[in-house]
């Protein structure tokens, strides 16, 4: 089982080796399948990915509790395309109408990656952002009480017996049914 000390540097290391191998074949200068050589050129993305790899490596060792927060900046620019690891730029879009949203292969396994080393810890902070709070949940429940009573102002109060004792109805409804039936008493 790896050290949990060094786990959270496992994602961050892919990225590194990512950024290592493109300034190897930057330098090396590689050939196309028919054998002629290719210039490779570095531009802003890449050396953008070279300086949020190695911020984010830095923050692990000397500004540990930062880490997580230079991680995830660099991940965030990795998926919107502002930096690029691989000397490729590789991307596959899920288009909704015009709007394109793109991430690279790379990203997604590192983000698989970071997934499958803390799933109860992403699930968890992920399930908090998407759940509605407790004061939504009220609010918007009152809300709904407050609908089916201004529903039900005018049925009678022995309508409104029949509604609660048949409880066949959401619980917002027979809520809103018993509150009429104590303000008419």
């Amino acid at each position: 089982m790896m050290n949990s000390r060094y786990r959270p540097l496992v994602p961050a290391l892919i990225m590194a080796i990512c950024c290592i191998s493109t300034l190897i074949f930057w330098l090396k200068g590689t050939t196309n399948e028919a054998g002629a050589p290719v210039d490779y050129v570095l531009n802003a993305k890449h050396y953008g990915a070279f300086v949020a790899t190695g911020a984010t490596l830095a923050s692990f060792f000397f500004l540990r509790r930062y880490f997580k927060y230079f991680f995830a900046l660099t991940f965030l620019l990795g998926v919107l395309g502002l930096i690029n690891f691989t000397l490729s730029e590789v991307n596959f879009y899920i288009a909704f109408g015009s709007l394109q949203i793109g991430s690279s292969p790379t990203l997604a396994i590192i983000g698989l990656v970071t997934f499958f080393l803390y799933p109860k810890r992403i699930t968890t902070k992920l399930s908090a952002l998407i759940k509605p709070s407790e004061e939504k949940i009220a609010r918007a429940q009152q809300e709904e009480i407050a609908a089916f009573k201004e529903r039900f102002s005018k049925k009678t109060a022995e309508e409104l017996s029949q509604i609660v004792m048949a409880n066949a109805l959401v619980p917002s409804a027979l809520i809103a049914a018993r509150e009429l039936l104590r303000e008419s008493k």
